[in-house]
């Protein structure tokens, strides 16, 4: 009887020992260390800005300064092949388009781009959404919160839709016509574990409380767009240190830029091409600045002259430039040009002279020795590299929001300023420093504010002045000061002074106070498409908008048209390429409910999440399995 017992004794004993067997089994399948960490950011993608609101109505000779070889319809899902092809030959990765949100009734951003996500998928291209802030289906944030979690819940889901570390990424445009604080609630109520990105646009780093990274949609005003690229990409890293999380860098490159037939008055400018020049050295400058992500501006923005989609006046040429200059950032051979020289007098719409060498997008070779050909006359349109060819000292961001930089053999102040494009008067102001100051080679000295701490920001060439958070512009008094002097400052009357500041003629000021001069434009809507800033030409003569002076803090970018006009008549091979290149079917966004907030809808199941907890449950019930089966047998 007890030898019975024993031998069942020691059999238990092996039950047991497999049973702690198969939980440690568990364990290891199961433990969050057991996966392996994801690296983040330094993707090497290139992306471009991409529109899909146009018609043949959208082009011509007062319309756009470039011409297409062919008016388009955005609505044709040929066009849209053809423009997907032509992107992926030029080495680009993905186009991030402009979406008004998920109604589809006059609204063809939302029906495009769920073509273009099928076609996408075709090829391996990809996409994502620039979300319009300030488009003319959001009257709310409710209506922005029903927005992207109609977004959250189905494009983001397409196997086409542009992911990074996993995530999918979302572009912003317009975000600061909301407050910071505006934004932490959209954020907790669509993605409050941060399971998207959310890269917000402009140099206000107090958004990166929210948002995951930024990017700067136009740096065409930079005199040194190099330069431009590196503050800013020291800004954003800076911001990590006061927000936590990693922050996307997004570096911009630009062939050129002509708003000129926008009608934004004395706030146009041109930034000439330079026969492709100045794309080779935006586009350097951008990859210098070691981006996460590289986007350029744009494929087709025809009416800010941005594009490189093949034009009349310069066929495939910048289709071309781009395929080298993106199979060299890859490589990481892509050096980092001087700003070309450019002609102010000369002809912005000029054609190239010279075309770039076709590159095949893909794996660079390997290098082999080879003869050196005869030595020849370098084209005019690739600077030949000189010993004087050094790579530019880069200003820092500090955690405090100022943007310092170290002096270096031969620099002045005036040397410093063309090169980052502030004011003289602005380093004089900012550094105690008159026309007489001598500098040293490893001085310090202050080139401006990204934010300052009290959340208000600088306006360059008004060194006095500051933006304040909601909007209202300021000046601050020093000694001397009138209240007839501050309104000549800002071209203002006095009268008008008198009304926007709310103080008397006879005011007695004081030294550091705080007198408004004026407040940033509120959105506005026109023929039903949301100006949203863009067209906006502000005046010092209006008292109530903000002085037209800080292009970093308000880049502009198009006006589009009105809504109403937008949809094009159908075209016969939009439905039969979409649904033959359909691999999944993406669902109709629900409306909201009238209340104001849509019920957020399940996210979809994940199998894979729970894999190693259902192998280790097989598992542990296989071997309690056998332990049992072996006990009966030796009873």
């Amino acid at each position: 009887m007890r030898m019975g017992f024993k031998k069942v004794f020691q059999r238990g004993r092996r039950c047991v020992a497999l049973l702690v067997f198969a939980a440690l089994f568990t364990a290891l399948l199961s433990h969050p260390s057991a996966a392996p960490a994801a690296a983040q950011g330094q993707t090497g993608l290139v992306l471009a800005f991409y529109y899909a609101w146009y018609s043949p109505g959208s082009f011509g000779p007062g319309i756009t300064p470039w011409q297409p070889p062919a008016p388009y319809y955005s609505s044709d899902a040929g066009v849209i092949q053809r423009q997907v092809s032509q992107a992926q030959a030029a080495g680009i990765n993905g186009f991030v388009q402009s979406w008004y949100g998920p109604q589809t009734t006059n609204n063809q951003t939302e029906t495009n781009f769920q073509t273009l996500l099928n076609i996408a998928a075709g090829s391996g291209f990809k996409a994502a959404v620039d979300f319009e802030t300030a488009g003319p289906f959001f009257a709310s944030n409710d209506d922005r919160i029903n927005a992207l979690r109609a977004l959250r819940d189905t494009h983001a889901n397409h196997p086409a839709y542009l992911r990074v570390d996993g995530k999918p990424v979302v572009f912003f445009w317009a975000n600061w016509v909301l407050t910071p604080a505006d934004w932490v609630t959209i954020r907790s109520a669509v993605d409050p574990d941060r399971t998207m990105i959310w890269i917000a646009e402009g140099g206000n780093t107090s958004y990166l409380n929210t948002f995951d990274g930024l990017h700067l949609y136009n740096t065409a005003w930079s005199s040194n767009p190099a330069g431009t690229a590196v503050t800013w990409a020291a800004n954003t890293r800076a911001a990590a240190a006061t927000y936590g999380g990693y922050k996307y860098w997004v570096a911009t490159a630009m062939p050129g830029w002509d708003d000129t037939l926008v009608g934004r008055g004395d706030a146009a400018f041109v930034r000439n091409r330079a026969d492709g020049n100045y794309y080779r050295s935006s586009f350097g400058g951008a990859a210098a600045s070691a981006p996460d992500m590289l986007i350029i501006t744009s494929f087709n923005e025809w009416r800010e002259g941005s594009n490189i989609e093949p034009s009349v006046e310069h066929g495939e040429f910048y289709l071309q430039l781009t395929a080298e200059l993106s199979a060299a950032y890859r490589a990481g051979s892509l050096p980092t040009y001087p700003l070309p020289a450019i002609d102010p007098t000369a002809d912005p719409n000029a054609t190239p002279t010279t075309s770039p060498a076709t590159v095949t997008p893909g794996p660079s070779p390997t290098p082999t020795q080879t003869a050196s050909p005869a030595p020849t006359t370098p084209p005019t349109n690739t600077p030949p590299p000189t010993a004087t060819q050094t790579p530019i000292a880069s200003p820092t961001a500090a955690a405090d929001g100022r943007i310092l930089y170290i002096i270096q053999p031969g620099d002045t102040l005036l040397i410093i300023a063309a090169r980052f494009g502030v004011p003289v008067a602005d380093l004089y102001t900012l550094n105690n420093l008159t026309a007489d100051s001598l500098l040293s080679v490893g001085q310090e000295i202050l080139l401006g504010y990204s934010v300052l701490p009290d959340g208000s920001t600088l306006l360059p060439g008004f060194p006095q002045a500051r933006q304040k958070p909601d909007g209202a512009i300021v000046h601050i008094v020093q000694s001397g000061d009138t209240m007839f002097g501050i309104a000549a400052i800002y071209g203002l009357t006095l009268a008008e002074l008198l009304t926007v500041s709310g103080l008397a003629e006879d005011t007695l000021l004081q030294v550091n106070q705080e007198v408004i001069v004026g407040h940033k434009p509120q959105p506005q809507e026109v023929g039903g498409s949301s100006i949203d800033g863009r067209d906006a030409a502000p005046s010092l003569t209006d008292a109530t908008m903000e002085p037209t002076i800080a292009p970093s803090h308000t880049p502009t970018q198009a006006a589009y048209p009105a809504a109403a006009t937008m949809t094009p008549q159908p075209t016969a091979t939009v439905q039969t390429i979409a649904s033959a290149m359909t691999p999944t079917s993406i669902p109709t966004p629900v409306a909201a409910p009238a209340t104001g907030s849509a019920a957020p809808t399940a996210a979809p199941f994940d199998f894979n999440a729970i894999m190693p907890y259902a192998l280790a449950a097989i598992g542990l019930l296989f071997l309690a399995g056998a332990g049992f089966l072996l006990l009966a047998r030796r009873r």
